[in-house]
């Protein structure tokens, strides 16, 4: 289809070592799995009753996994397909240790709740709540990346930023261009670039951010998601 033509296309016009992917369904990891071999892919769904959906992160066969698994934003994190009782659907967070360069770093992707703020602000603290258990063990870089579902000046975003769901020290990437928070990550294929900014990328003090930028990309109007992805360059210190 021009859909998956357009989003393999963009895969491997970009070359990112590290991709956070969206409600990725069995369909769509298929034709992932059949097109791109130069990334490994992370993950698995977050209920087998209600939706396959995934929040995939592909890895660079350049870089080593030493661990990877997928919890879910709940009392029970560990429990397939659990959730709180006001959130829509179950939530999930895909996660993996991974090393580049010689230095290990965490990588985390979400997708938070899409219909009420308090099953986002949950789904959030449960998340940071699992990841400072797994950075006693052992404390990393982190990139926490997804859809937030909440804009730049929501309470949830600058609640976050402000360090309440944490102790870990977290800053968006597009605050090296505060001008990209006008710029709309979703707009549900209208194509006016008028929509919403709910897509994040948020780094570690450890990760120096060269350059962040939302990408509009399409072949001959065809576009490969509803929503634009936020691209970034980043470095470890």
């Amino acid at each position: 289809s021009a859909k998956e033509y357009a989003l393999v296309k963009k895969f491997k016009n970009y070359d990112c070592d590290i991709i956070g992917t969206q409600e990725v369904k069995d369909n769509m990891l298929k034709d992932l799995k059949n097109n791109i071999d130069s990334h490994n892919i992370i993950g698995i769904q977050r209920c087998k009753k209600i939706s396959s959906e995934r929040n995939n992160i592909l890895i660079s066969k350049k870089y080593i996994i030493h661990e990877e698994k997928t919890f879910w934003l709940s009392e029970n994190p560990e429990k397939i397909g659990s959730k709180k009782w006001y959130s829509f659907f179950p939530r999930i967070c895909t996660t993996a240790i991974v090393e580049i360069n010689n230095t290990k770093i965490r990588i985390c992707n979400t997708h938070l709740d899409h219909v009420l703020s308090k099953a986002r602000e949950f789904g959030l603290s449960k998340l940071m709540e699992v990841i400072e258990k797994e950075e006693k063990k052992e404390e990393l870089p982190m990139i926490l990346m997804g859809d937030f579902n909440a804009t730049p000046d929501s309470k949830l975003i600058m609640d976050f930023i402000q360090g309440k769901f944490s102790n870990k020290k977290l800053k968006a990437v597009q605050e090296i261009n505060k001008d990209l928070y006008k710029q709309a990550t979703r707009d549900n294929f209208k194509r006016t670039e008028k929509g919403v900014h709910i897509d994040y990328i948020f780094v570690s003090e450890e990760i120096e951010v060269i350059n962040a930028e939302i990408i509009n990309y399409n072949i001959n109007g065809k576009y490969p998601s509803d929503h634009y992805p936020l691209m970034a360059e980043v470095k470890i210190k």
